[in-house]
Formats: C-alpha cells, sequence, structure tokens
C-alpha cells in the first residue's frame, strides 16, 4: 500500500433544537450559532492535513458542518458528497423529546429500551438496522480506492457505529462512547486492521 489511511470522524456542533438534551434523529434541524462556533473550533485540529475527500450526512446539522470546516480548511467544495446511509437513526415518535418528554409520553420504554426488550424509539429505526446501515456505508469506504485522509462529518450514533464496523466489533459500546457534539476522532489503517488512534477529542 502507498501512503497511510486515515478517516477523520466529526461529529456536528450543537443545534437550534438543543442536541445535546433533545433526541433529534432525522429531524432536520440548523445549527445555532453556538454550534457553528463550536465547529469552526475544530479547525485547526484539521490544519495541515491534506484531505482526498469529505463525506457527510445530508442532514443539515452535518452537512453545515462541514461546510464550514472545508471553508476554513480551504477543502474544493469538488471533493464533498453526501452519503445517505450516515443519517442517525430515527427516533420515530420520539423525534425532538427530552428523555423526561419520551418517558412521559410513553411509560415503561425506557426500562424495555435498555434491558434490550425493544430494538427501537416508538414508531422508529431498529437499532440493529441502523447500526448495519452504517457500518455497511463505512465498510464501503474502508474498501475503496483512496489514499490519504478522509474526513467524514456525521452524528453521535454514525461516528460510533461506523468506528465499531472498521474495528471488527460485532456490537457498538455502550451508548455515548465518548462521542460528544463538535468532536473529533480518529482511525488509521494499519497492516490488516483498522485501529482507533483518537477518540472524542475537543477543543
Amino acid at each position: 500500500m502507498g501512503s497511510e489511511r486515515r478517516v477523520w470522524l466529526i461529529r456536528h456542533g450543537e443545534t437550534e433544537g438543543q442536541s445535546s438534551i433533545r433526541y433529534h434523529g432525522r429531524n432536520d434541524v440548523p445549527l445555532s450559532d453556538e454550534g457553528r462556533a463550536q465547529i469552526a473550533a475544530l479547525a485547526p485540529l484539521l490544519a495541515g492535513v491534506d484531505f482526498c475527500q469529505v463525506v457527510h450526512s445530508p442532514l443539515l446539522r452535518a452537512a453545515e458542518s462541514a461546510m464550514i470546516l472545508c471553508g476554513l480548511l480551504g477543502i474544493s467544495d469538488r471533493l464533498m458528497r453526501v452519503d445517505g446511509r450516515l443519517q442517525e437513526i430515527h427516533f420515530g415518535d420520539a423525534e425532538g423529546m427530552t428523555r423526561e418528554e419520551i418517558d412521559a409520553a410513553f411509560p415503561g420504554f425506557w426500562d424495555d429500551y435498555e434491558a434490550g426488550r425493544t430494538d427501537a424509539f416508538p414508531g422508529g429505526e431498529r437499532r440493529a438496522a441502523f447500526a448495519e446501515r452504517v457500518g455497511e456505508g463505512a465498510r464501503e469506504l474502508a474498501r475503496a480506492d483512496w489514499q490519504g485522509d478522509l474526513l467524514l462529518v456525521a452524528h453521535r450514533g454514525t461516528v460510533k457505529h461506523a468506528i465499531s464496523a472498521l474495528l471488527g466489533l460485532e456490537q457498538a459500546p455502550a451508548v455515548g462512547f465518548g462521542v460528544e457534539l463538535a468532536s473529533l476522532s480518529v482511525m488509521r489503517e494499519a497492516p490488516g486492521a483498522w485501529q482507533l488512534d483518537l477518540l472524542g477529542m475537543r477543543p
């Protein structure tokens, strides 16, 4: 193989819909001013990296985060592309709610969900289907013919499952996985396998 391959994974910043406390999956909420500032603050961590491609979720909060970073880093729009598989999980009837609001609207849901008795939010996408969707996208990227550095901009669940897929884990670690808003994780392809070099760094 030629040059070393790395995937830089960014989770979008805070949104107008309060991503820090609300379950926004397919809700297409834009970044807030705070979120834009958070993403801009990540740019120095990426300075000097020669990205060959920027892949992002089609949802506004991820697309805008990618555009901000590309603008600040001088990355051409021609290197950007959308991949629908990188969208966040669909929270169904619980979209946009806080944990407390979900508990009030769907009594007993959290007990069933955390005990593994249900695999989806009410009316939402199954966790297994979400993991497979993201994993398929991540594995396809890994097989693709590119060299150098790739920037992936998406969501917490997407970043978590993409990392898990590249590491070859059968099941993703616990929810959260150290992927906070506007954080950076880095994976590097070592001989025969991918390894995680950095998880959830924030400026």
